[in-house]
């Protein structure tokens, strides 16, 4: 018997091993047309025909079996399409499902992270040298790696139709989580604490001074300035001033430390009205209680003010040079009313405690030396005209002339210079005038509630004795 694909001798019902090896490649076409090798047509020619009818019976059944065998490979189905595919599918949808589990676990990290170095370990960090530096940045940057992890776990789980609405749903979340780390760093940014009290100030100075003989770095100095700069610190200083805390050279030395080119715009107004306010304030009380004739607890305060501010003050050099004439002319006043009452030891006591409280020490000398030689108020009309209320007896003997020059004397009083040469020389004569204000630059305001009753009270007087009042330099 012979295979009628190749030729070759084969046992009877035995498959050729041509057909074995086919049998490999998948879905064979079968080709049932009978192969005779020529040698297979050679041998049948040279068969005797005396073999009968039965031999040739035999050999047609027998290709008969052997077609219908060789049919049956049609039938195959590969055997390692049928095993691989379940397998890619399962090992599929077993990464799809480990990738979506994984963005929601990343996401779930990403909130705790943030939650944790922003709120639970921010004392921790800012206490470390080593984390205190990066600390602004790493509760930023931790939550968002943790975030773009999340997100690109939950987009290659795309791949798997499986999980897809778990895929998308961690997309999701984790972009919510992202852009939500940004919106809290530009709505609620990371700011170090930075006020320091200005009544606590001192003992924080004592530190820096010896951080800095130690030589402590730049950076810690650094921080200290800006602790100094910030709104809060201004926003003190004036809560502390409003108490009484601090006074006008308190608050200036606490505004001196504050480096006004690092300030913002908002908070350099806020600078600049607190050091009017202070200003308005002090000139305020002095001018109330220059109006009672309380020179001495104007003086002493200026005084106090000049030793706090490290710095010359120009408002302090004002306010002094303001008042400090007022101040001698009413030691000169009120010690020769002393004199004139017979109070001669008052007289020198007020002097020489008024000297200690002013820089022109000279004048209030030669007040000293025409106290202890005795001159009295006798080169005054009315010399108690700027101490009180002038009555109708007190001027019930003066001439015109008189009242015009005894309402004048309350003006020369305190220093003013006259443009009538009558007047100018008149008071020129007396010991105790000394003119230092021109006529064009002097306020009424230096008056006390007594020379302003009484110089309204003599100018009526004078011009209810004549029509016009006295007539100067005639």
């Amino acid at each position: 018997m012979f295979c009628k694909y190749c030729g070759k001798e084969i046992k009877e019902g035995e498959i050729c091993t041509c057909r074995q090896q086919g049998s490999k490649t998948p879905y064979p076409k079968p080709d049932i047309r009978p192969v005779m090798p020529e040698r297979e047509n050679t041998q049948r020619q040279g068969i005797n025909q005396n073999q009968g009818n039965s031999q040739n019976q035999g050999t047609t059944q027998n290709r008969r079996q052997q077609t219908q065998f060789e049919r049956k490979p049609v039938n195959r189905t590969p055997v390692n399409k049928t095993s691989t595919a379940p397998q890619n599918q399962r090992t599929g949808k077993k990464d799809g499902k480990g990738l979506a589990v994984a963005s929601f676990l990343l996401s779930f990290l990403l909130l705790v992270s943030f939650v944790l170095l922003r709120v639970v370990l921010q004392d921790f960090m800012q206490e470390s040298t080593m984390l205190e530096s990066i600390y602004p940045y790493l509760i930023y940057v931790v939550p968002f790696l943790l975030g773009l992890g999340a997100f690109l776990c939950a987009i290659f789980s795309l791949q798997d139709a499986r999980v897809r609405t778990l895929s998308i749903s961690g997309i999701l979340i984790s972009a919510i989580f992202v852009a939500g780390i940004f919106v809290s760093k530009v709505l609620f940014p990371y700011e170090a604490d930075s006020y320091v009290a200005s009544s606590d100030r001192s003992d924080e100075e004592d530190e820096e001074e010896v951080g800095k003989d130690n030589s402590k770095d730049t950076e810690d100095a650094s921080k200290e300035e800006e602790t100094a700069e910030s709104d809060s610190s201004i926003s003190q200083i004036k809560s502390d001033y409003q108490k009484g805390t601090l006074d006008y050279a308190g608050v200036k030395n606490a505004l001196a430390k504050l480096d006004t080119d690092k300030l913002e715009s908002k908070e350099a107004e806020e600078v600049l009205a607190l050091q009017e306010q202070t200003e308005k304030d002090l000139e305020d009380s002095l001018e109330k209680s220059a109006k009672s004739s309380d020179y001495e607890s104007i003086l002493k305060k200026l005084s106090k003010q000049k030793e706090e501010l490290k710095d010359e003050d120009e408002l302090i050099t004002k306010l002094s040079e303001k008042y400090e004439p007022e101040y001698i002319l009413y030691l000169d006043t009120e010690s020769k009313n002393l004199l004139a009452q017979g109070k001669k030891d008052d007289a020198l006591k007020l002097l020489k405690n008024g000297k200690t409280l002013v820089e022109d020490t000279d004048a209030v000398d030669n007040l000293i030396a025409e106290a202890e030689e005795g001159v009295t108020g006798g080169d005054y009309i009315l010399p108690e005209s700027n101490s009180r209320y002038l009555t109708d007896a007190d001027v019930s003997g003066l001439t015109l002339q008189q009242l015009n020059y005894a309402k004048n004397e309350i003006y020369a009083r305190h220093g003013r210079k006259f443009d009538s040469k009558e007047l100018q020389n008149y008071f020129g004569s007396k010991s105790w005038y000394n003119g230092t204000v021109n006529a064009a630059d002097f306020k009424e305001t230096v008056f006390n509630e007594y020379e302003k009753k009484n110089a309204e009270f003599l100018r009526q007087k004078e011009f209810a004795m004549h029509d016009g009042g006295y007539q100067l330099d005639q």
